[in-house]
């Protein structure tokens, strides 16, 4: 409704241009450009980012997104991505040999982040699953570093312990913790909860680099040994604002509908140079 309100007002303004094919020529691309111009900030936004993480241990794994691959015999601990894709839901299939080893449907929201990760479950002779975490790219200040911890490995409920305290207790298969920290080198262990040994992993020096989000996922089982980790970094935005270019004040849609102002009056212009132009090729 709103799209044929814009190009009814619009057609008397066309239909004084010299010759019928012209007018309806500019006006037809104009209708074609307006749903664009009255696009939502939330439906331009609608891209998303996937990372897939490979922790299945002894293994090389061809990933694919929507039957299309992105890495080829990704390594265990393998981080790969970002991926662009669409929001909304996307199928995730892990492939060795050209055989299917898993194969799962995932929703990632518009403008989102997303990490997916194919583990073991506790137990170790378990068939794989795949976990997914959203990452959280909200700002941090300068001196500090967001931090994400995931029990993706195949073992049971387990303590991670920073710097030699227990941080996080009790944490499961399948469980992620996050926290914002001083940017700083920590060193991590894991062991099984309520216990101080065995180390089932580490201990791991871990750097928290200011300004990222540093994402880390247990992977692996200490009874075949391979316990490990896959680390991931994303930059997140700097704390504190920008000075904008446009302001929007509200949320009625009163102040969105004048930033697409200048740009329809510069199609309008171009529409009506481009009238011009074919006029001065018709004319003999």
């Amino acid at each position: 409704m709103q799209k044929q309100r814009v190009v009814d007002r619009l057609r008397p303004v066309f239909s004084r241009i010299s010759g019928p094919v012209i007018g309806r020529s500019v006006l037809a691309a104009l209708a074609a450009l307006v749903p664009l111009l009255l696009a939502t900030p939330s439906q331009a936004a609608a891209g998303a980012s996937l990372y897939l993480v490979q922790g299945l241990p002894g293994q090389s794994l061809d990933l694919s997104v929507d039957g299309r691959q992105v890495a080829a015999k990704a390594p265990a601990a393998k981080v790969v991505g970002p991926i662009a894709v669409a929001a909304g839901q996307r199928t995730i299939t892990a492939r060795q040999g050209g055989k299917v080893v898993i194969e799962r449907r995932v929703t990632v929201g518009s403008g989102g982040s997303l990490d997916v990760v194919i583990h073991q479950p506790a137990a170790p002779t378990g068939a794989p699953v795949i976990t997914s975490y959203n990452n959280k790219l909200d700002a941090v200040p300068a001196d500090k570093a967001a931090v994400r911890v995931a029990h993706t490995a195949a073992v049971g409920p387990a303590d991670i312990r920073v710097n030699g305290k227990v941080l996080f207790a009790n944490v499961a298969n399948g469980e992620s913790l996050d926290v914002v920290v001083p940017a700083a080198t920590y060193r991590v262990e894991i062991v099984p909860a309520g216990a101080s040994s065995p180390v089932v992993l580490g201990p791991l020096a871990l750097p928290a680099k200011a300004g990222y989000l540093t994402r880390v996922f247990a992977v692996g089982a200490p009874a075949s040994k391979t316990m490990t980790v896959a680390v991931g970094t994303i930059k997140l935005a700097a704390a504190g604002s920008q000075k904008p270019n446009l302001v929007n004040t509200g949320t009625g849609g009163q102040a969105a509908a004048t930033d697409r102002s200048p740009l329809l009056v510069l199609v309008l212009l171009a529409g009506l140079a481009g009238a011009v132009a074919v006029r001065r090729v018709v004319r003999r």
